[in-house]
């Protein structure tokens, strides 16, 4: 990694890294919940360039974590020297996640970082990679990481996505910069039971969908139907990708194949509940 002081950041971009820096110097042991997305892993190449001494990166893998996302995490680990754990839970033996209400993200978010907890010490933080993007949208989980006092760092520090990608490219991590992969039960709509068999379903259409260039793409499940989406500007690039690929995603057991001409549109599949304890902040 290139310079940690922020001498070639934006003014704005350089304050924020320095209130980081000041973060991990002022505590004395961190646990840094880790995806392998580029927000973590800007937190966690922070710890180690602040804190080297003080942190550990833990990778909690589940039932909705693609077997593309858990290879990927490890190999950012062992590229750039982390200190890398990885934890297995099983989401779906919940049945207050796997009935997928409204309510799921805070459940699965809520048992995720109390496993997390269970293996720390008392001296230890919990750290997470939210970002001021983050505020922005629908997210159940930021509840439960209050009622558990995880503390977001980057958020604190007034970093923004673009913010996370300038330190990157600084520090000379530039690959780490890719979008975000949010887990494989967002693909499902909220009401909708969640199974070891749709997920493998969405897992193996997602890849069969990357492998012929669709490299940012969410498969919607919808039982026997499969909508696509795809950012804006690869809709005419998904029409041909689909005409190759349609009788591999029916071979997943789809009877439909679609392409939302809307485009992605994050949150898609969420349906927000209506009673007062709907977790917004």
């Amino acid at each position: 990694m290139k310079n940690a002081t922020g001498r070639d950041l934006s003014q704005l971009t350089a304050e924020a890294l320095k209130k980081l820096a000041r973060f991990f110097e002022a505590h004395k042991s961190f646990i840094i919940a880790f995806s392998g997305g580029m927000d973590s892993s800007m937190l966690a190449l922070a710890a180690q360039k602040f804190a080297p001494a003080s942190y550990q990166t833990v990778f909690v893998n589940s039932e909705f974590t693609s077997s593309e996302e858990s290879a990927t995490a490890a190999r950012i680990a062992h590229e750039h020297c982390l200190n890398f754990t990885k934890i297995e839970v099983k989401l779906l033996k919940k049945p207050e996640i796997s009935d997928n209400t409204g309510l799921r993200c805070y459940h699965c978010k809520k048992f995720i970082f109390t496993t997390i907890m269970e293996s720390a010490n008392h001296a230890q933080i919990i750290c997470e990679g939210s970002v001021t993007d983050d505020e922005t949208d629908y997210r159940p989980g930021k509840k439960a990481l209050k009622e558990l006092q995880i503390v977001s760092p980057l958020l604190l520090c007034g970093f923004s996505k673009d913010m996370v990608t300038e330190v990157l490219c600084s520090w000379g991590a530039k690959e780490l910069v890719r979008p975000a992969q949010s887990c494989m039960a967002t693909r499902i709509e909220s009401g909708s039971r969640i199974t070891p068999e749709k997920l493998q379903q969405i897992e193996n259409g997602e890849k069969i969908l990357r492998r012929n260039g669709l490299d940012y793409c969410r498969l919607r499940h919808h039982g026997n139907i499969a909508r696509i989406e795809v950012c804006q500007k690869e809709l005419h690039k998904a029409l041909d990708v689909m005409a190759m690929t349609t009788q591999a995603l029916k071979n997943l057991g789809f009877r439909h194949i679609c392409l939302d001409s809307s485009g992605y549109q994050k949150g898609s599949m969420n349906l927000l509940p209506s009673t007062p304890d709907n977790c917004k902040q």
